[in-house]
């Protein structure tokens, strides 16, 4: 596996990915089609933020997108293609993105994750803030929790 900066040209390809791994987790077609904007990704976003891909044999297996802010980054995409899951990609990616915010002298990286995502956040060292509630149409209690990933040196 190599991971790599991503191009503006794979926009539509890493929104695709980022559309059929959320697809894995069986929500319905209407919470789909709602999230559809926010799995978008733009060649301005990959042009202006950290953006990288996990490469393997020379396909785009995962991906994930920075937004720097003042205090804390922002990780508004991890990504790893369902076929490609639980081979170490998601992870490579998340120590990828940590080093790529310490290296920039942010502390830490804020995670707005799915709930399915958390344990696998906190198996690599995140911790959880606290929660919004994001009802979805077959579970009006759902939240998303939200995390933070420390970076630093300091933290180490």
């Amino acid at each position: 596996m190599q991971i790599r900066r991503a191009r503006e040209s794979e926009a539509s390809a890493l929104s695709a990915l980022a559309l059929n791994s959320k697809q894995y987790w069986g929500y319905s077609f209407q919470d789909i089609e709602r999230w559809r904007p926010l799995l978008a990704v733009s060649s301005r976003d990959i042009a202006s933020k950290p953006t990288f891909v996990a490469e393997v044999e020379n396909e785009v297996v995962g991906f994930y997108l920075l937004s720097p802010k003042a205090q804390a980054w922002e990780l508004d995409h991890l990504w790893v293609s369902p076929k490609s899951a639980r081979r170490g990609i998601g992870r490579a990616l998340l120590a990828h993105a940590a080093n790529s915010a310490r290296l920039a002298g942010v502390s830490a990286i804020t995670i707005d994750a799915d709930p399915n995502a958390e344990p696998f956040y906190v198996a690599c060292g995140a911790t959880r803030q606290g929660i919004i509630a994001a009802p979805i149409t077959d579970n009006p209690a759902r939240f998303r929790p939200q995390l933070s990933l420390q970076v630093s040196s300091r933290a180490a």
